[in-house]
């Protein structure tokens, strides 16, 4: 029939097409309608709900902060509202768990310990609690916790399960103290709010446009101490604290990226006020508390399992000290005769020999041999020999085999200090021992007059580290600082430039939660005509 009326009146075939065409549309439309599920409107100025089969969703809402931005410790209100009615909401904070990632390098024969970049965790914590209104409003408040910087997610959570979703951005906060002093007055900054991501986690210093050392904050948090020492002649001296994703100045970043703009230099001025003279050296260690302890430590970096015999214990006193030191060793549960005593430290390689780095663990000549008493004791010293420093190993043998081995920490010690007085041009020389032999701890970064200029490693004069250094600038006092570094790394996905001086290394440097006790030298020199 369609052929026969397409061939007399073409018009009416189109006509006849399309409304078969609307037909089949109507019906396919009627279709699938009747097996969509129902969906729920969205309330109006809210965010839309989730359109899932089964059980109805809770709608996500807009959870707002006021402020918006600020600095730790601020005060925030939350508020939100087209949430559950009169239910309990906790107030949840998304933000990090910073660690620095080491582990073990073995290479043949060699051991060592590897710094393999910064970790980053997500985490949440709660805020507090508030109370939903019976109308679905709610307001809450909170304290911004001392944490990492920049953007961060905040939650209401009813039933364990999230119903609102905000933000806040933590600013950075720097502070410096004190504004003036003489010569060699202690400075120290403290920031918070230092972030997670490139350019926003490290800042770095600079004095009087001299390159100082960086500032990190990988695992407090966010949070920051530097200290450094006023340098130069009686005057103003100018300190800058800059962005530095590779932990040296970035200068320009306030006209890079649009995310990095807002990272503005801190910068101060210090007063000079006299020079006294240089002041007296010292070592300053690191906070006791962010150094683990050997008690807590399963296992010596690179050093293999720490044997031990059920029944036998061994004390050490004390548990750390310099090379030479005297230890007493206290040992039970052993048999009646005779105890050898010996010492695992590590020496190069032949891979190192060979131009390559590395380390072999090895045994010393025994430090002692004791008498056991009838009751199975025995307590003797013994001197700590010359060599690397950093982690080792006191083990007590009987009839060849090894029944207890325990760890001891080789602490680094200023040998050769440097001398008061010194002609501008003339060469003196600062050595210590007791420098290390892994990434973490093999050597230093120097500073003159809170100027960076270079670093001096142990590695291949087993633990002796000299370093030689030329007395310039005008008659007055000129500063020695010797700061921790890292000296290299294995797999970092965003390595810092290596060999920097870390003028956070008291509470952030890698080393410290595997036990590494790492000093700053605090030295000066008069230079005289």
């Amino acid at each position: 029939m369609t052929p026969l009326i397409c061939s007399i009146d073409k018009r009416a075939c189109q006509r006849a097409s399309g409304i078969f065409v609307i037909s089949l549309l109507i019906f396919l439309l009627t279709a699938c309608v009747a097996n969509t599920p129902e969906t729920v409107p969205p309330i109006a100025n809210q965010s839309p709900t989730v359109t899932v089969s089964g059980p109805v969703a809770v709608p996500f809402r807009l959870l707002k902060t006021s402020p918006e931005r600020g600095p730790v410790g601020t005060s925030i209100t939350v508020t939100g509202e087209g949430l559950p009615p009169g239910k309990q909401a906790e107030i949840i904070w998304a933000t990090v768990d910073g660690s620095y990632k080491t582990g073990e390098s073995t290479a043949g024969q060699t051991l060592g310990v590897e710094y393999n970049g910064r970790v980053f965790t997500p985490k949440r914590v709660s805020l507090g609690r508030t109370t939903i209104g019976g109308d679905g409003r709610v307001t809450g408040s909170a304290t911004v916790p001392e944490d990492y910087g920049e953007l961060h997610d905040i939650y209401l959570s009813v039933d364990g399960q999230d119903v609102a979703k905000g933000g806040y951005r933590l600013m950075r906060s720097f502070t410096m103290s004190p504004p003036e002093g003489p010569v060699g007055t202690v400075i120290t900054i403290k920031v918070t709010g230092l972030g997670s991501r490139a350019y926003e986690s490290t800042v770095a210093l600079r004095y009087d446009n001299k390159y100082t050392g960086f500032i990190s904050a990988t695992t407090t948090r966010g949070t920051a101490v530097a200290q450094f020492r006023a340098a130069g002649p009686v005057g103003k001296h100018y300190i800058s604290v800059d962005a530095a994703s590779h932990a040296q100045p970035f200068l320009n970043i306030t006209t890079g990226s649009q995310s990095t703009r807002h990272l503005l230099p801190f910068e101060k001025v210090f007063t000079v006020t006299k020079d006294d003279g240089p002041p007296a050296s010292r070592v300053d260690w690191p906070d006791p508390a962010r150094v683990a302890t050997s008690e807590g430590m399963s296992r010596i970096p690179s050093m293999g399992q720490i044997l031990s015999t059920p029944g036998v214990s061994v004390r050490l006193s004390p548990v750390s000290g310099p090379v030479l030191s005297k230890v007493t060793i206290k040992a039970s549960g052993l048999s009646a005769g005779t105890a050898d005593i010996f010492w695992v430290t590590t020496r190069r390689s032949v891979q190192a020999a060979l131009g390559q780095s590395g380390y072999v663990a090895t045994e010393e000549p025994k430090l002692s041999s004791a008498a056991v008493g009838q009751n199975g004791s025995v307590e003797t010293a013994v001197t700590i020999p010359e060599g690397v420093g950093g982690w080792h190993l006191v083990k007590i043998v009987q009839k060849d085999k090894v029944l207890v081995e325990v760890p001891f920490y080789v602490e680094q010690s200023l040998v050769t200090p440097v001398p008061l007085r010194v002609k501008a041009g003339e060469k003196f020389t600062v050595s210590f021992r007791g420098g290390g032999w892994t990434q973490l701890d093999n050597g230093v970064a120097v500073t003159y007059d809170n100027a960076y200029i270079g670093y001096v490693c142990g590695f291949a004069n087993n633990g002796d580290t000299p370093i030689e250094l030329v007395a310039t600038g005008g008659p007055g006092t000129h500063l020695i600082d010797i700061y921790p570094y890292i000296f290299d790394g294995g797999t970092g996905d965003w390595p810092w430039q290596y060999n920097m001086p870390q003028l956070t290394y008291a509470q952030d440097h890698p080393g410290l939660s595997l036990g590494y006790n790492l000093p700053a030298y605090r030295l000066a020199i008069e230079v005289i005509p």
